[in-house]
């Protein structure tokens, strides 16, 4: 599989699980409303079919933060730059450089909201609901980040 193949397969997989993050996120909004708090949270717990969403955004979520790192270093390596051995943090000064929308204490937030909802515990309702909705409001930041790195 050549970079640019490797690319495409990345952007489109993130693609589709900003997709379904989104789904999962409206179907949340339909049962219990957004946003979330400690009450919405408690509900969604005890509907197995409900649990499922949460279950898929913090998978999804957690997809779409490593595949952007991924994109990021893959789209700098594409554009000629030699990233393989850089740090993030160094990458990521890099991709500021080249105007893809990456802001470096947002990116540490993100990775920090992976870690986040990753590790939730079902009894913090009102942290996972903090932490859901910051994730949801993050969203069209992640959008508009994969609009720039689409591979021109």
């Amino acid at each position: 599989m050549t970079h640019e193949d490797r690319y495409k397969f990345l952007y489109e997989e993130t693609e589709r699980h900003l997709a379904r993050i989104e789904t999962a996120f409206r179907e949340i909004g339909s049962n219990v409303g957004l946003p979330l708090d400690k009450h919405k949270v408690e509900v969604l717990m005890r509907d197995d079919k409900l649990v499922a969403f949460l279950d898929q955004i913090a998978y999804r979520f957690s997809k779409i933060q490593d595949n952007i790192g991924k994109l990021i270093r893959l789209y700098l390596f594409l554009k000629g730059e030699s990233v393989e051995s850089l740090p993030m943090l160094d990458v990521l000064n890099l991709a500021e450089r080249y105007n893809l929308g990456v802001d470096k204490q947002r990116w540490f937030e993100l990775r920090e909201l992976r870690n986040l909802i990753v590790h939730e515990y079902e009894a913090q309702t009102q942290k996972m609901a903090e932490t859901l909705n910051r994730i949801h409001g993050e969203l069209s930041y992640l959008k508009s980040l994969m609009e720039k790195l689409r591979y021109r």
